[in-house]
């Protein structure tokens, strides 16, 4: 069958180096994986590698029916868990299920952020999260504070994941080749529990980083202001969001819940 056709409203920049794929596919963590969540296989580069090591635990998640359809004339691909549908829409319980959970994908990159957030917020917390987004974009999830790439994506999966850029991927790699570099990253679940909310987690940083020049005093303003006990530490008052590191927000965070008991 002729090969899938790009198509430029998907995002769609089909990998064409196997060695980058099998590179990608090694970083989820060797274990006991209940459900590993490709998310856009296209025509099965990076599925290949991940189908050897996790074989039927492997679920793709594949918006293009023409993707969809030529991955089942594939021998290969005969056995293979494929979800027509939009990775930001399946219900969670079809996508995530129970137990441990790895989600990978070489993702399009104008979806990538919500895609990161699709799985922050699931209620059966994923394991793993990693694999090839634009450089920028992976470079500021792992960023850390003091560095202007550290942001809110960066604060909020770090308070959750270990986060690791592992290396960047060259234009050419790809087709059609992207207009920017890719970078992939790792992304282990942390044993402890941050011990703040992901809704307070997530209302605290992005009131900070919204005017990221403003002081800490006038960002978190909206919040200080709406709850009286919410009061900073004398000396945050002075500090700009991206001078704060993960704990210190996920301190912030605690203290609001602690007011919404």
């Amino acid at each position: 069958m002729q090969k899938v056709a790009p198509k430029k409203q998907l995002g769609q920049h089909f990998l064409t180096d196997p060695a980058i794929a099998r590179k990608i596919a090694s970083s989820i963590p060797l274990g006991a994986w209940d459900s590993v969540v490709e998310v856009g296989p296209g025509m099965g580069i990076l599925t290949k590698p991940l189908q050897e090591v996790h074989g039927k635990a492997l679920h793709c998640v594949e918006i293009d029916a023409e993707s969809v359809q030529w991955l089942h004339q594939q021998i290969w691909a005969k056995e293979l868990n494929i979800m027509h549908g939009d990775f930001l829409a399946i219900p969670e319980k079809d996508l995530f299920g129970e137990g441990n959970v790895a989600v990978i994908g070489n993702y399009p990159y104008n979806i990538s952020t919500q895609i990161a957030f699709r799985v922050l917020e699931a209620k059966n917390p994923v394991q793993f999260f990693g694999g090839m987004f634009q450089r920028e974009v992976a470079r500021r999830f792992c960023a850390e504070h003091g560095n202007k790439e550290y942001g809110v994506t960066s604060v909020l999966l770090q308070a959750f994941f270990d986060c690791k850029y592992l290396f960047t991927v060259h234009e050419g790699c790809f087709n059609p080749p992207p207009a920017v570099k890719s970078g992939v990253m790792a992304c282990v679940r942390k044993q402890q529990h941050p011990g703040c909310t992901f809704k307070s987690l997530a209302l605290v940083v992005k009131n900070a980083f919204n005017q990221r020049r403003k002081t800490l005093s006038n960002a978190l303003k909206p919040l200080t202001s709406s709850k009286p006990g919410f009061v900073l530490p004398e000396e945050l008052k002075g500090k700009r969001a991206e001078q704060l590191s993960v704990e210190t927000f996920i301190m912030l965070a605690a203290k609001w819940d602690s007011l919404n008991v």
